[in-house]
């Protein structure tokens, strides 16, 4: 009877415990998934600005720089 009272005890705690990790495994899973989701989108943003920038600042920089106007040899 005490073998019959443990097995049943060990297969409740089993199910019990694999239940749990499927449910825990899956919401971990859509936790990463939108986790990845946001850094993919700040990444492309930042991509964006730095192409912004570096087209503006490379063309700002030539006018802007102070020696644009100094012609040697004249």
């Amino acid at each position: 009877m005490e073998n019959a009272m443990l097995g049943s005890k060990t297969l409740g705690r089993v199910v019990f415990f694999s239940l749990g990790y499927l449910a825990g495994t899956r919401a971990g899973r859509e936790r990463y998934a939108q986790i990845e989701a946001g850094a993919k989108a700040v990444i492309e943003k930042l991509r964006a600005r730095y192409a912004e920038n570096a087209t503006s600042t490379s063309s700002s920089l030539i006018a802007t720089d102070g020696y644009s106007d100094i012609r040697l040899g004249d």
